[in-house]
């Protein structure tokens, strides 16, 4: 798969201007936009992963947000495509414009909508290469709304504390789901799809952190 140097992306000035727009607004958290570009390449080699071993080039960031991880993996991957998903429209509002600045709306779409719902979509409910998420939720409800958008083979990659060693994702509780966990690779998290999941997930909205399957 075509890759953009990733030197080259940490510094491209659209992607700075953009995610510094969204840093003043709030929706990036603290830090540096160099540290959070950074983060977001972790991504970039399960993400990559996932589309060669399934063929497909669709991706979904799951509380999108400013982006995180998502447009930076849209820059770096430019044969890749993007549902970038956020339930709250203050920040999608934001993240369409930062689409349409990086003239990437070709290749990603953002959608206003809670994850509980997308993975009840039949277009994309087993249909996705891989599934990110830096900072969502906690496993359980990342791992039951992620899940279901997966192809076999499909990657879930999502962004883990400082130190975790995976400890967080027990493999028991995945398998419910269709999933294995893989291990932690530099910092996220990676799981990979093993069969559909079940029908009855994702549950209704709110379920998945009110009642967390694990």
């Amino acid at each position: 798969m075509k890759m953009v140097d990733r030197e080259v992306v940490e510094s491209d000035p659209g992607l700075n201007e953009v995610l510094g727009r969204a840093r003043k607004l709030g929706f990036t958290g603290p830090g540096d936009v160099a540290d959070h570009i950074r983060h977001a390449l972790r991504f970039v080699d399960p993400v990559s992963e996932a589309f060669i071993a399934t063929g497909l080039t669709i991706g979904v960031d799951l509380g999108s947000g400013a982006g995180l991880p998502g447009l930076v993996l849209a820059v770096v991957l430019p044969d890749s495509e993007w549902i970038l998903v956020d339930a709250m429209e203050r920040r999608t509002v934001v993240l369409a414009e930062a689409v349409g600045v990086l003239g990437l709306a070709d290749r990603v779409e953002v959608r206003t909508v809670r994850a509980e719902a997308l993975g009840r979509d039949l277009s994309l409910r087993n249909a996705c290469a891989v599934v990110t998420a830096r900072s969502f939720g906690q496993p359980a409800v990342v791992a039951e709304c992620g899940a279901p958008l997966l192809v076999e083979e499909g990657l879930l990659v999502v962004s883990e504390p400082p130190g975790s060693e995976g400890e967080r994702w027990p493999a028991v509780a995945l398998s419910g789901l269709g999933v294995e966990p893989l291990g932690v690779q530099d910092g996220v998290m990676v799981c990979r799809s093993r069969q559909s999941t079940p029908e009855e997930f994702p549950r209704r909205i709110g379920l998945p952190a009110k009642r967390p399957l694990f």
